[in-house]
């Protein structure tokens, strides 16, 4: 009699029950990459959620399509592409030896929309493995600074203003245009002018910005008592810069006025604010002396660049 009791005990503990698949979905339409949470509101021991994109559509289970593990009632998801998705939760119980499973099923309908028209970044690919961005600078518009030379594997070499673009936005349906033509990554932008860049999204909404381009500033030539300079060049950092001159024995350095001149209009040498005039403003080069050189966009302002350049003076 006890050995039928234990017996029927066991069958009672192993019988699985009948699962029920419930889910709350907070809002029925998204952004693309904006994150979807599903509550899972019902009873089961195993919960996934197929949300109906590439790879987990419900439909296409038989074809290698995944559904993913609801952990503590909770799932989250973004979706990468716009459209329509079908949500699925499926949900099982079974036995301790998997003789029984017991399933339910529920689904709800999704928009994902795309709407997105914010650049995220530009760039100059071509310099220097893709480490040239331009910067944000208000308005819509973008500042991209480009060195006139860079040192690369013990060379200098010109880097000219003909450049490929690069642009990064988190959609891969949006649209770009530069100054009204379809953007091709493969095409050289004279960035010597300023372009105008739309962008279309997938909703149809548009947004405008502008592409403004600076070379750093530089010195064209420097002297000190008649003496040129040889500019040098730092590998990884296009701002600073190094002017070396040599001068001859028993030359006074304590107040000598360089001449000098810019590598553009637009562009301004300073040294602790002050702006220095060639052949006029004096110095102390018994010292290094730092210039601040300042190049200014035509078109605003309020785009500029700054570059240091420090002197050094030495006596053969």
């Amino acid at each position: 009699m006890l050995a039928a009791v234990a017996l029927t005990a066991c069958n009672s503990e192993d019988e699985a029950t009948q699962p029920s698949a419930k889910i709350k979905i907070e809002q029925d339409t998204y952004n693309i990459n904006e994150s979807m949470t599903v509550h899972f509101t019902g009873d089961a021991e195993n919960v996934v959620i197929y949300p109906g994109d590439s790879g987990h559509d419900y439909e296409l289970r038989e074809q290698s399509n995944t559904g993913l593990v609801v952990n503590k009632g909770l799932f989250t998801y973004a979706y990468t592409t716009p459209g329509v998705y079908k949500v699925v939760c499926l949900v099982t119980n079974h036995s301790n030896e998997g003789s029984v499973v017991l399933r339910d099923t529920c689904s709800a309908y999704v928009r994902v929309k795309d709407d997105v028209t914010e650049i995220e970044r530009i760039s100059a690919p071509a310099v220097y493995y893709d480490e040239v961005f331009a910067n944000a600078i208000g308005g819509g518009e973008w500042l991209m600074v480009l060195p006139r030379k860079l040192f690369y594997k013990n060379k200098t070499l010109t880097v000219p203003l003909k450049q490929k673009l690069k642009f990064y936005i988190s959609s891969s349906t949006s649209q770009i245009a530069v100054d009204g033509a379809d953007y091709n990554s493969s095409t050289k932008y004279d960035l010597a002018g300023t372009h105008t860049v739309t962008v279309t999204s997938n909703e149809g909404s548009v947004a405008e910005y502008k592409l403004l381009t600076l070379n750093y500033a530089i010195f064209k030539n420097f002297s000190v008592l008649g003496k040129a300079g040889t500019l040098g060049y730092s590998e990884y950092d296009y701002s600073t810069y190094t002017m070396d001159v040599k001068v001859p024995s028993g030359s006074d350095l304590s107040a000598v006025a360089p001449t000098f001149a810019m590598s553009a209009s637009n562009e301004r040498a300073y040294i602790d604010g002050v702006e220095q005039t060639s052949g006029v403003s004096t110095a102390d080069f018994t010292k290094p002396v730092t210039y601040t050189l300042v190049a200014t966009h035509p078109e605003n302002p309020e785009a500029k660049v700054e570059t240091k350049v420090t002197v050094n003076v030495t006596i053969e």
